[in-house]
């Protein structure tokens, strides 16, 4: 009998260790978009992914997307109420007093600063600890407008700090920092969850079949026993 339940702890302790290695590894990056009246959305978005694009980053900030591919990525062409609705316009349809192009400029942080990039969005990968940011006003091919002076630290709070707040938030809701009269943000919707549940239940069934056979079998064997 001895025997048995060693072998029954060894079994337990198998499967638990399959469903620690089946759960996914969670990354998290940032996103801070910065509209034309000043008005500040920020997103934690997090994925179970090695890496996604700077688009699909923004896409699941819960903020509505336009964006139009070319050669070099996607550009940005709405994000919210602010831009242009591609294709039923250009993509670069805004001009301000001046002539000058009004667009979404992105931005990866780097080094504690707004690195201006040349690419589009979709060609840019993320990473865990990452951080973009996105900002509505006149520029150039060179650069635009800039979003605020923010760290991957004041949009992604820390695990402690989660667990420390009364009333948790949802995951990758955009937090809203609104000038005076400006309108209430978007809220986030979460990516979808994946098939941990499944992996639960399939690890107890095999569980229940391995312990019930075990006990089967002692139990057999002590009544020959008694014979």
């Amino acid at each position: 009998m001895k025997r048995i339940f060693q072998l029954v702890g060894l079994i337990a302790i198998a499967l638990l260790s399959g469903v620690a290695a089946a759960q996914p590894a969670v990354n998290r990056a940032g996103v801070v978009v910065r509209f034309g009246n000043g008005e500040v959305v920020t997103a934690c978005v997090e994925f179970s992914e090695p890496s996604i694009s700077g688009l699909e980053l923004l896409e699941r900030s819960g903020l509505p997307v336009i964006s139009q591919q070319s050669s070099i990525g996607a550009a940005v062409c709405k994000i919210g109420r602010e831009g242009c609705d591609y294709p039923a316009t250009s993509c670069f349809c805004a001009r301000d007093q001046q002539g000058r192009a009004v667009y979404w400029a992105f931005y990866r942080r780097e080094a504690g600063g707004w690195r201006y990039s040349n690419l589009g969005a979709s060609s840019v990968r993320v990473s865990d600890g990452d951080l973009h940011g996105w900002a509505w006003g006149p520029g150039d091919a060179s650069g635009g407008a800039v979003p605020p002076h923010l760290e991957l630290a004041d949009v992604c709070r820390s695990e402690a700090a989660e667990a420390a707040t009364i009333a948790p938030t949802a995951t990758a809701a955009p937090t809203t920092t609104p000038p005076p009269a400006a309108t209430a943000a978007p809220t986030a919707t979460p990516p979808p969850a994946t098939g941990t549940a499944g992996q639960w239940l399939g690890f107890a069934a095999l569980a229940a079949l391995l312990i019930g056979g075990i006990v089967v079998a002692a139990t057999n064997q002590r009544m020959r026993g008694t014979n």
